[in-house]
């Protein structure tokens, strides 16, 4: 159920509705070339609880999706709460193709990046639900 839950909401960023918005996005422990290092998005998928449904044996799992955006500093925020909308028009209050159920997101700017001050970010956040096996 964990991986159904990963890969379906990885296919989201596959899609046309979100790659014609040509904002690249990467795992968050991805170690290879950036290819926009001035502007580009980390995705973290936490599942955080499970629980079984003795009423229908039925398992869910909740969590989050972290999303963090990274754009070029000196530019204020206003391109960041852009991206922030471009992702809610893919994600927000959405349900998948295998009933991953996303919730209404919010976004919290972090500032400068401290491990490259050239960049400022923000995080993303986006609650999600499945239930079934």
């Amino acid at each position: 159920m964990f991986e159904t839950i990963l890969t379906e909401i990885q296919s989201v960023f596959a899609s046309l509705a979100w790659t014609s918005k040509q904002i690249a996005i990467y795992p968050d422990n991805y170690q290879g070339t950036i290819v926009n290092p001035d502007e580009y998005l980390r995705m973290n998928i936490i599942p955080a609880d499970s629980n079984n449904y003795a009423y229908e044996g039925r398992k869910v799992v909740s969590g989050v999706m972290f999303i963090k955006i990274f754009v070029k500093a000196g530019e204020g925020q206003k391109r960041i709460m852009k991206i922030a909308d471009e992702l809610d028009s893919v994600l927000q209050n959405k349900t998948l193709t295998n009933k991953t159920q996303l919730g209404t997101s919010f976004v919290t700017m972090e500032g400068l990046d401290p491990s490259n001050q050239s960049l400022y970010s923000a995080r993303y956040t986006i609650p999600f639900k499945k239930y079934g096996e």
